[in-house]
């Protein structure tokens, strides 16, 4: 058996699954309405999915991420705990028909990149990828020298260009990534770690448990899900205990502590902080307890669920969703500026330093009243088509959204190609999993410089990487990226 990879999701077994789903929400007595536009929002996103290329594509994956950690999960969770689907929203009809014509706008933003395909991306023009074994060696080098660096806290002065690489340090999760497919490939599929990468495995989920923060807690997961996904690594009976029991510890000690702490009085220091988090880890009952009782506490304000649902609750954006369209409703559309400064935002530091730095999560924080009026550094993070709403009602939805989607589409096709050009395309994958379903449409643009992010990692695999790695061993024998059975 192989982790699923798609790159098309055949539409009548979607239309069936929809179609299932929506019985057992009407058994929870969800609106009759409601339901069908939810049928209607999953075919849509399959075929949006199909047309952008699939999971191969950064394209395809941000319609992915979009739809099932905006909506899709929540709605089989849902179904589960017997809940009716539309219960807990504020407005329930309104939020599914900007969701439903979001996607739409997603659909036509793929059909017209579509129209203008590259047969041969800059990155593979650019950047041709040398010996894969090298490239991991030298990303593991520099990714672990960066990563012990940043730790100091450095002062950077502003528009270095070492501040942009610390605020742009991707490097240990593509590590992560080339270590299980150099492993696949090189073992000719017997392994997908090796002990060296399972110690690197363990580094990057320690920084993400010093450092409180989920999004590095999970990425190791999802890097080894991508990398044996692409290179079609069969499983072995061992994966099938280890994942689940990753996921379970996960559950248990990874969520309270990253909530836990970042409630907690900290330095700002990296280091400095290191004393809180083992303290948390070392009485994770005490840890655990204050969690639970912190969710039941603030529990109803925000939530999709009757009650709290631990990690479920964090992968789900539709009830903060329907809180800012709700807002939309009473007080009329917010404006494009959001949009707008998130595109100036593109431009170089160097050529414009006093550029406009979006940061509208918190004003929309405000705006819909979860947050407390003297807060004015926590930013709450809101889907891209009810942040397309609340900036232009329909016209946002039906106009803005899909032209900056089509354009950032066409970035990513020109630019990156798929993961079969270049393995620094699963790296921007990585993070569209973290932009798509929660970046609202300032985090879609962002995704534009995030492209040059890859960008610069595939000139670092190419010119960088490889001298790294010659320095601690000599240069070995080409190894394919991924082999001939693993693209098709």
């Amino acid at each position: 058996m192989r982790i699923p990879y798609p790159e098309r999701i055949p539409l009548a077994g979607a239309a069936s699954f929809a179609g299932l789903l929506v019985v057992a929400q009407l058994l929870c007595h969800t609106q009759p309405l409601f339901s069908a536009l939810c049928f209607v929002f999953i075919v849509f996103a399959t075929m949006a999915f199909n047309l952008a290329g699939g999971l191969y594509t950064p394209a395809g994956a941000y319609i992915f991420f979009n739809a099932v950690l905006t909506l899709i999960l929540g709605l089989i969770v849902k179904v589960f705990l017997r809940e009716p689907a539309d219960s807990n929203l504020h407005v329930p009809i309104p939020t599914i028909v900007v969701y439903t014509l979001g996607m739409l706008g997603m659909l036509i933003a793929a059909y017209i990149a579509s129209r203008f395909p590259c047969p041969r991306p800059l990155i593979v023009k650019l950047f041709p990828l040398p010996s894969l074994r090298n490239v991991y060696i030298g990303s593991v080098i520099l990714g672990v020298s960066l990563k012990a660096y940043w730790l100091t806290d450095p002062v950077l002065a502003p528009g270095s260009l070492l501040l942009a690489l610390r605020n742009n340090d991707s490097l240990l999760p593509f590590a992560l990534i080339l270590g299980v497919i150099y492993t696949v490939v090189s073992t000719d599929g017997k392994r997908s770690v090796t002990p060296g990468l399972l110690c690197l495995f363990l580094v990057v989920n320690a920084l993400g448990l010093l450092t409180f923060s989920k999004q590095v807690a999970f990425t190791p997961m999802l890097c080894w899900v991508l990398g044996a996904a692409v290179s079609r690594y069969q499983l072995k009976p061992i994966n099938f205990v280890v994942v689940p029991l990753l996921v379970v510890l996960g559950l248990y000690y990874g969520t309270p502590l990253e909530q836990v702490g970042k409630s907690a009085e900290r330095t700002g220091s990296a280091i400095k902080d290191i004393g809180v988090a083992i303290d948390l880890i070392v009485h994770i009952d005490r840890t655990r307890a204050e969690y639970k009782s912190d969710s039941i506490a603030g529990y109803g304000v925000a939530n999709y669920y009757n009650q709290p649902e631990g990690l479920f609750d964090r992968l789900e954006m539709v009830s903060m969703d329907d809180l800012l369209i709700a807002q939309t409703e009473r007080e009329g559309p917010y404006g494009f500026v959001p949009v707008v400064q998130a595109w100036e935002n593109l431009v170089p530091h160097f050529f414009w330093p006093n550029k406009p730095i979006p940061y509208f999560g918190n004003v929309y924080g405000h705006q819909i009243g979860i947050l407390p009026v003297d807060d004015f550094s926590t930013s709450i993070s809101f889907g891209t088509s009810a942040d397309a709403y609340h900036e232009g009602k329909w016209y946002g939805v039906l106009v803005l959204e899909p032209i900056c989607l089509a354009a950032i589409f066409l970035v990513f096709s020109w630019a990156l190609g798929s993961v079969r050009d270049h393995p620094a395309v699963l790296l921007l994958l990585v993070l569209v999993a973290h932009y798509a379903p929660e970046g609202g449409m300032t985090g879609a643009v962002q995704l534009i410089s995030l492209t040059l992010v890859a960008l610069g990692v595939a000139f670092a695999c190419r010119y960088i990487l490889p001298v790294i790695a010659s320095a601690i061993q000599p240069a070995s024998l080409p190894i394919p990226y991924i082999t001939a059975s693993a693209a098709d």
